[in-house]
C-alpha cells in the first residue's frame, strides 16, 4: 500500500550544499548560496510520490526554482504531511519566522517572502520543520536516505521512513513543543 495514497499534501525537502557558490535561478538571476542546509517547502495536490520522484531525479527539465538548486545540492531527507487543503504557505510562514530565506525563491505564485530556508546545519532545520508541520495541524512523516546511498539516485520508495527529529530540542534559543 502506498503510504501517500491519492491525497495531496505538502513537503519539506532537506537539501545539503557542500560548498558555497553562485547559481542562476531562472528568472531570479544569479544568487549566492552558502554552504549548509536548505529547506524547500512545496506541495502536490495529488501524486505526491511522483512529485518527490521528480525532485530526486538527476536529469530533468528546469522548470521550478528548486530544479536549479538541486543541480548542485543533494536531498538528504524529506518531511511530508497529507492534507486536503493547501497548507504550503502556512508552513513557509512558520519557517520564515525562524530561518534566513532567499526572497522570492519558490514563491512567485503566492505572497510568501520565500519557500527556501537556510541554516548552516541540518538538525535545527529538520527539527523546526518537523515541529512546524505539527503546529499547522499535520502529522509529519520523515524519510531519509541511508548515508551509504547519498550521492546515488534512488526512487522515493527506496528511502527509509522514521522519526529522526526530536520535538524538544532547542532551536535559536526556543524550545519546540
Amino acid at each position: 500500500m502506498n503510504p501517500m495514497g491519492e491525497i495531496g499534501g505538502i513537503y519539506l525537502l532537506m537539501i545539503r550544499l557542500h560548498g558555497g557558490r553562485w547559481i542562476q535561478i531562472g528568472g531570479l538571476g544569479y544568487r549566492f548560496f552558502h554552504r549548509g542546509s536548505y529547506g524547500y517547502v512545496g506541495s502536490a495536490r495529488r501524486g505526491m510520490k511522483s512529485r518527490l520522484d521528480r525532485h530526486l531525479k538527476d536529469v530533468k527539465r528546469l522548470h521550478w526554482h528548486i530544479d536549479y538548486l538541486l543541480r548542485y545540492g543533494g536531498i538528504e531527507a524529506i518531511v511530508y504531511g497529507q492534507c486536503l487543503s493547501d497548507k504550503e504557505c502556512l508552513l513557509a510562514s512558520e519557517l520564515s519566522r525562524i530561518f534566513q530565506f532567499l526572497p522570492g525563491f519558490g514563491s512567485t505564485d503566492c505572497r510568501c517572502p520565500s519557500h527556501l530556508f537556510f541554516f548552516p546545519h541540518r538538525r535545527p532545520l529538520a527539527r523546526a520543520g518537523y515541529g512546524s508541520f505539527r503546529r499547522i495541524g499535520l502529522k509529519p512523516r520523515l524519510y531519509w536516505k541511508k548515508p551509504s546511498m547519498r550521492g546515488v539516485h534512488i526512487g522515493f520508495t527506496q528511502w527509509r521512513r522514521g522519526n529522526r527529529a526530536s520535538k524538544k530540542q532547542p532551536i535559536g534559543g526556543k524550545m519546540l513543543r
